[in-house]
Formats: C-alpha cells, structure tokens, sequence
C-alpha cells in the first residue's frame, strides 16, 4: 500500500490530512481488519492512526470506513494520480523507473490503457521524481495554480531529494544560504520533503503574528479599527493619544492591542506546510490546504475587496486584495459569503470541494501573493494561531 511521511503544523499541532496527489493516501476497510493490523501494515502505530482520524474506539471501525493512513518515508511506493494526455513511459521516467515495471505493479493487462484520474503505485527507486510529467493542462489532481491566480513564481530552484536538508542544498548554489531558502519559502522547521520544490531565493512575508500596529486606510474610523482589533474607541484613542477620536488620516500608523487583528481563514482547520508539493502537469503547491468540514465558515483574514470566480481548476473561488497590500487566494468553496468590501472576520464563502477537488476531502486550498508572487502562507498561519 503506497504511503508517504505526513507531518504536523508547528507550534499548533494541527496534521496533515491531504488525500490527493502524492503525498496521503485513504484506506478502506475490509471485512475482518483492525486497526492495529493496518497500522502494523503500513509500518506505523496505531496511536499516530487513532490521532489523524480523531477515532475514539480503537476496536470499533466499520468495512467502507475510509482511514487515513500516516506515511513512512520517501523511499516507499508512491501514487500517482493520471493526468489527461500522460503515458505510462512518461510517467515512469519522471519516477526513474520503467513502464513494464509500473504495470506489473498495477496488474495492468494493457500498458497503452490509462485514463485520467487513474491511481498508479510507483514502486520504490531510491529515487524521488524529477519532475511531474508534462501533461497539457489537466485538472484531474489538485491545485498547484487555479483559475485566476496572479503570476508564479520564477527564478532558481531546487527539487528536493531523498536525503537533502537546507544546508546540504544551499551548498550546491552560489551565493545561497540555508536561511535564504528558508525564509523564500516560509520553512519554520527547518525541514525539507522528498520532492518538493523549493525557490533558492526571493520575497518573503509574515502578516499578524502580534505586529501590535495598524495603517489607517482611507474612509477609516477609529470605530471600526477598534471593532476589528477587539477594542473599544475610546480604549484606542486612550492607546494613541488621541484627543479627538474623529480625527485620523489616511497612513497613520496606530498602536492596536492584540496584534494586528489578522484573522484565520478557517478557524480549526488541519493543515500543514505542505507548500511546493508537486502535483501534476508539471506543477507545484502554491499556497496551504486547510482541511475542515464541508460548509465551514471561511473569513476574510484582513479587510479589502473581495471578488468570486469560478473555474474547472478552483472551482468557486474568491480573490481578496487586502488592505495589508496582500492578495489573498481560496479556491474550492461549496458557497459564497460577503463579497465587494469586506472587514477582518467577514465570512466571505464556505469550505467545500468544488472544482478539481471534487471527490477529496472538504478543504480551502490558501494562497498569499504580493506583487503577483506566491508567497507560503504557512508562516502566516502558525504565527497566529491558526
């Protein structure tokens, strides 16, 4: 059974809970399986299978019950989901193994005959895939970029290989420092996956997190900061020193309390960093799923204008330009909430599975971008408590 490491969030103890592309997979259960023998099986424990799948009877699980199943690491069978237009040889070149391989694995009868959205085990190769296979635009796996997501990012990077950390990558360049690469890409942990792709240099941000401070917008009133902030006006004016609370202008800067009133988009929601995991056609992760129940409220995390699209890749999906100078990206939404001006906290849309998510579970796949650049939101995410 193909499985790959799964992590948890730092410092919020949030896990993984991906169930598409390749780093996650779902177990059905058969008649006469336990949960201690399919954890056994999949070389994990039956305390890590329990804590991923919040079951609370150990002994009680059910035949078609779907299980979660934590990996082991990277040099295991992978799955890998068919993209439209790929073949068994493309695919088994970007994996470093050969397609008469890949279909025994598979019991295909005919290796000619794969269709989009197929499951394939990749048998182990030490190796991890230099790439997704070029496949044309498919939208069959999950996002790597949406509909209308601004431009990705471009530059030096680096695919990760079994074994590599950020100092032994940053040796391979000029002129590039393990901190460089971790702060280009939002890593806290200083850990690296197996196949993720990670950008050598460029921008990096981090919104909320206790900052303490706001920049006052036009149409600002001190009434509404306040309410945003979880303060009263005149709590605020007292903070400020401000004498008249009806006398502020566009780009004051004001101390609030509390931080800066960012506001997590999907409050308990599971996730990780899973940032640059490659998906299919080629593409990578640009942004962070967070997992949580069908129809749970998604929140503008700062205020702007909000826009709704609606695409085969993200499905219902909204665009919010943040008053913080951040465009802030959800796709998959099952419904939308507020849209046009929105304040910090506004529910703007509902967690779902809309577009090429259809069939996984309920999540909001997350991007931050500044100046057209996909940032990793996961920094964001962990620094305030999301």
């Amino acid at each position: 059974m193909p499985v790959i490491r799964r992590a948890r969030a730092l410092g919020v103890g949030c896990v993984l809970a991906l169930t598409v592309a390749l780093f996650s997979v779902e177990y059905t259960v058969q008649r006469g399986d336990t949960l201690t023998a399919i954890a056994r099986d999949n070389g994990v424990t039956l305390s890590e299978v329990v804590e991923l799948n919040d079951i609370g009877n150990p002994d009680l699980i059910l035949p078609g019950q779907v299980i979660l199943i934590p990996g082991v690491d990277g040099n295991q069978e992978t799955l890998h989901v068919v993209s439209r237009g790929e073949t068994l040889s493309r695919i088994a070149s970007a994996y470093g193994s050969n397609a008469a391989t890949i279909a025994r694995a598979n019991s295909l009868r005919n290796p000619n005959l794969i269709v989009p959205g197929q499951q394939l085990q990749i048998p182990a190769t030490g190796k991890a895939p230099a790439a997704a296979p070029a496949t044309g635009g498919s939208d069959s796996d999950s996002e790597g970029s949406t509909d209308a997501s601004p431009a990705s990012r471009s530059g030096r990077s680096h695919v990760v290989k079994r074994g590599e950390t950020l100092e032994s990558i940053a040796g391979q360049y000029q002129g590039v420092s393990p901190d460089d690469i971790a702060l280009a890409n939002g890593i806290t942990s200083g850990k690296v996956y197996t196949g993720t792709r990670l950008f050598l240099d460029g921008p990096s941000y981090l919104s909320g997190g206790g900052s303490g401070s706001y920049v006052v917008k036009k149409g600002d009133r001190l009434g509404d900061i306040a309410g945003r902030h979880g303060t009263s006006t005149s709590a605020l004016a007292e903070l400020n020193g401000l004498s008249d609370v009806n006398l502020i202008k566009s780009g004051q800067t004001l101390k609030v309390p509390g931080g800066s009133g960012w506001v997590c988009p999907v409050e308990g929601a599971r996730y990780f960093n899973d940032w640059g995991f490659p998906r299919g056609g080629s593409r990578y992760h640009e942004g962070n799923d967070l997992f949580a129940g069908r129809g749970s409220p998604v929140r503008a995390p700062v205020s702007g204008t909000l826009e709704l699209i609606t695409g085969s890749i993200g499905g219902l999906q909204f665009n919010l330009y943040g008053s913080d100078g951040i465009e802030y990206l959800g796709s998959h939404l099952d419904a939308a909430g507020k849209t046009g001006k929105v304040n910090a906290g506004d529910v703007i849309g509902y967690v779902g599975t809309s577009g090429n998510a259809m069939g996984t579970n309920p999540h909001l796949h997350f991007g931050m971008y500044k100046n057209g650049l996909a940032l990793n939101p996961h920094p964001t995410l962990a620094a305030n408590g999301c």
